[in-house]
């Protein structure tokens, strides 16, 4: 006991010591570490649109100290590709260094793989009916006397190759099993195929309207 609190301030100071001594090695000892890194494209122009990608993530090893690397932000760090020249067709991008936003100090040693090929289509708009998708009876004694869909019509504007000839989407199906009154949904709409600008409405509501039957005396 006598051991633990004799000198406690000479205790304290050897402490404080090792403490930075412990934090300076850290900081000069170096590591590594790999990720996967997604793409991310910036300065896209206004009338392509990115319909494929050969690779969606990237594999990345960072070299740096023990302390950077631990405060890595991997979650927030991206591939980022410029378009602002890119053309309608297949374009091809080497990945570099500088397309990782890093912090300062942190060094890319590989890069896997070191070139992406991304396909662009021309923008175009296009007005397109909405069809209400419905399956399943009401109850006995009932029948559906009207399905209505809001809006009737969107606006679609995306890739020319997907929505040249389009004339309608529908929505996801909504089950009417068992129904004894009108109900009205919000149903998203089935277009997660198409290649579309991120400002395109995604839902619809669908009013089924269900009466009861009249009976003959």
């Amino acid at each position: 006991m006598n051991f633990i609190t004799k000198n406690p301030t000479l205790k304290i100071i050897s402490l404080v010591l090792a403490l930075i001594l412990w934090v300076f090695v850290k900081s000069k000892s170096g590591g590594e570490v790999g990720l996967v890194v997604p793409l991310e494209f910036y300065r896209v122009p206004s009338n392509v649109i990115v319909t494929q990608v050969t690779d969606e993530a990237i594999n990345v090893r960072f070299n740096g100290s023990f302390m950077q690397l631990e405060r890595l932000p991997s979650r927030e760090i991206r591939a980022r590709i410029d378009l602002s020249r890119a053309r309608p067709g297949t374009n091809s991008f080497d990945i570099l260094p500088d397309n990782f936003n890093i912090p300062r100090g942190l060094k890319v040693t590989q890069i896997s793989p070191s070139s992406v090929k991304v396909e662009l289509d021309r923008v175009m708009e296009r007005i397109v009916q909405v069809k209400a998708a419905v399956k399943g009876r009401p109850a006995r004694g009932y029948r559906v006397s009207k399905i209505s869909v809001d809006p009737p019509y969107i606006t679609l504007q995306g890739a020319r190759s997907q929505l040249t000839g389009l004339k309608e989407v529908s929505t996801e199906v909504v089950d009417i099993s068992g129904l004894k009154e009108t109900v009205r949904v919000a149903a998203p709409l089935r277009i997660g195929e198409l290649r579309l600008k991120k400002d395109v409405k995604r839902t619809a509501t669908v009013t089924v309207t269900v009466k009861e039957e009249r009976r003959g005396r």
